[in-house]
Formats: C-alpha cells, structure tokens, sequence
C-alpha cells in the first residue's frame, strides 16, 4: 500500500468514525471500519469492531471471514482454516477458498493449495489474485501448460505486474515456440522488480 493509499483509508476510518457516533447499529459502516483498520494493520481495534458486528448481527458471515484474516496476518493459520471452513458453503466461497489456498500454499502443502485456488479462480467474482496464485501454484510443479491460461487471464488485467510477467514468462519458456516471448516476460519482470526477480532470471540466463 502506498502512501496516498494509506491517506485515503485513514481519512475513510475518520469518516466512518463520525458515522458510527451518530448511527452506533449501523451494520453495513461497522465492516467497511473492520476492513479498513485491517488494511491499515490496526488488528487489536478490528477485532473490537467485528465483535459489536457479531453481537449486532451474528449471522454476517463477512465476521468470521475478517476474523480469518486477522488471524492469517498473526500467523494463526489453523485458527483462520477453522474460521474459513464454514464458509466454503456460503457465498463467501470465493474469497475463503482464496485465503485457504493461500494458507496451505505458504505451508508446501501444494495440492490442497492447488484445490482451494482453483475453486477461488473458478468463481463468476475470480480475478487478479486468484487467476495469479492458481498460475504460481501449477507452475512450482511444474505444470506449465495447465498454468498458463490462468497466467494469461492474470497478464490480461495486468501487464505492469512482475508477479505476473514472472509466472507467464516461466510458462512460455517452457512452452515450444515460446521461448522468445518467455524471455521477453522474464527479463521485463527482473528490470520491474530486481530486488525479487534479477537473481532467478540472471540464473535462468546466465549468458546475459
């Protein structure tokens, strides 16, 4: 997040703030104020609001979702699996099969990993995110040809992004009469973000 993001946010928990001193029930601003303070990593004060969500509301799923990812940024995966099991019932398929799959991906735990992204990259919402963490998912085994579509799908939203110039790139090269257009991917993503990718390209091309 970067600074004029952070801003924006800031000034949306101060206006919600406002809102909720006037309106204390009102549901709908309370989740916007959770969701904003865990994106400014406010985790404590989250917590705080998404418990008056559940005493105001306790059949909102969008709670155990929050607490979820409250629970993955504390590094406590099997208290976020627990909250995000339920929910794969729900409407909330999509974004709780995401943060599983994201979950079990951190922890080498690949197929599971690979099940949960693609129910996440399967759903009618499915964008960015999840058409990129199916695509990083089949390629660490290697799986080219299944992962580029979703690479593809990935680099159509966003031509810009390393991670995903990386991840098409590594497909193509390992795809016949590709190579060329891989290496392009590849060499771009290293000149886009060389603190993470210019070791593993400079590996791939040792000549250049």
């Amino acid at each position: 997040m970067n600074a004029t993001e952070r801003d924006k946010i800031t000034a949306e928990i101060h206006d919600l703030t406002v809102t909720l001193t006037k309106q204390p029930h009102d549901i709908s601003a309370l989740l916007t104020l959770a969701t904003d303070l865990i994106a400014v990593a406010d985790f404590s004060q989250a917590q705080i609001v998404l418990a008056q969500v559940h005493q105001l509301a306790p059949e909102k799923i969008e709670v155990p979702y929050n607490q979820a990812i409250i629970a993955h940024q504390l590094k406590q995966d099997e208290q976020a699996l627990r909250l995000l099991s339920p929910l794969l019932k729900t409407k909330l398929v999509g974004v709780a099969s995401y943060l599983m799959a994201v979950i079990y991906f951190e922890q080498n735990q690949i197929q599971l990993a690979n099940a949960f992204a693609l129910t996440a990259a399967e759903q009618a919402t499915a964008g960015l995110p999840e058409y990129l963490l199916l695509a990083q998912i089949l390629t660490k085994q290697h799986l080219w040809t299944t992962a580029q579509p979703y690479a593809q799908k990935a680099y159509d939203l966003a031509q810009d992004d390393p991670d995903v110039l990386f991840v098409l790139g590594g497909c193509l090269i390992n795809t016949p009469d590709q190579k060329s257009a891989g290496t392009q991917l590849l060499k771009r993503a290293a000149q886009l973000a060389p603190q993470k990718y210019q070791t593993a390209v400079a590996a791939i091309f040792p000549d250049n």
